[in-house]
C-alpha cells in the first residue's frame, strides 16, 4: 500500500495526490489501512461531502514516504 502510494506522491502534488479511505480499504483491507493511520505512516482527514455526509481522504505522512522511498530502494536492488 505505502509503494502505492509512494507511486502517486511521485507523479501527483497537492490534492491530487490523496485517496479516498474507502477506496483504500477496498484495495487493502481495513486492518492494514487503520494500522497505518495508527502507526502514523498516513494522514487522513475527513471533509464535508454532500448531504452532510463525510469522506477521509488519506495521503503518506512524512514518516509513511520514507519508509515507502526505504521500500522501493530496496525492491529495485532486488529485482537486479
Amino acid at each position: 500500500m505505502l509503494l502505492d502510494l509512494y507511486m502517486l506522491d511521485s507523479v501527483f502534488s497537492g490534492p491530487d495526490n490523496t485517496v479516498f479511505e474507502a477506496d483504500l480499504i477496498a484495495q487493502f483491507g481495513e486492518r492494514e489501512v487503520s494500522e497505518a493511520i495508527a502507526n502514523g505512516l498516513l494522514e487522513h482527514r475527513r471533509l464535508p461531502f454532500r448531504e452532510g455526509r463525510q469522506r477521509c481522504i488519506c495521503w503518506l505522512s512524512d514518516e509513511g514516504r520514507k519508509m515507502a522511498h526505504t521500500q522501493s530502494q530496496i525492491s529495485a536492488h532486488i529485482s537486479f
